[in-house]
């Protein structure tokens, strides 16, 4: 894995097709990428007043999936909890209906690549982070409806690829 992301770094450069730089670019028009299975994360404005600190859509390749995400900031536990869910039902709903649409909770951190640190998702308006890393996001995708529907099962690290205009 290490040895094909350094090539791939090589060649975007040499194709002169290098990524947005982090600092050029806020995470509210970030748009992440798995190498592996090709899914990206396209964060979007959460709105004003929104008690969501993030909103991002989770898309596959050729259009196999397009499922909403969002992260709240959580007090009890002080860290940014991320939920994908997938065919949620409308108004009012129980626990156990969100349990079953639900396809992955968790932590999102942030990885710098310049100092190696791991921090936690950054707020809007802040630069977009190098890499994300949604801990047990993968085998999550596998286990739920989403996963059968995909050639190659996504890992935890998603790369900045691009800035959205």
């Amino acid at each position: 894995m290490k040895g094909r992301l350094t090539s791939s770094i090589a060649v975007a450069c040499m194709a002169g097709t290098v990524p947005a730089a982090a600092a050029d670019c806020p995470i509210e028009r970030a748009i992440y990428a798995e190498p592996e299975a090709k899914i990206e994360i396209r964060f979007q404005a959460s709105g004003e007043n929104s008690p969501v600190s993030h909103r991002f859509l989770l898309v596959a390749p050729s259009g196999k999936m397009t499922v909403e995400g969002h992260v709240m900031f959580e007090p009890e536990i002080e860290r940014p909890v991320a939920m994908v869910m997938h065919n949620c039902p409308e108004g009012d709903v129980t626990g156990a209906d969100l349990a079953a649409c639900t396809v992955w909770t968790g932590i999102i951190y942030a990885s710098d690549e310049a100092t190696g640190h791991v921090e936690l998702l950054p707020s809007e308006d802040a630069d977009a982070p190098d890499s994300l890393i949604l801990p047990g996001f993968g085998p999550a995708v596998s286990r739920s409806v989403l996963g059968k529907d995909l050639d190659v099962v996504p890992w935890d690290v998603f790369e900045l690829k691009e800035c959205a205009q």
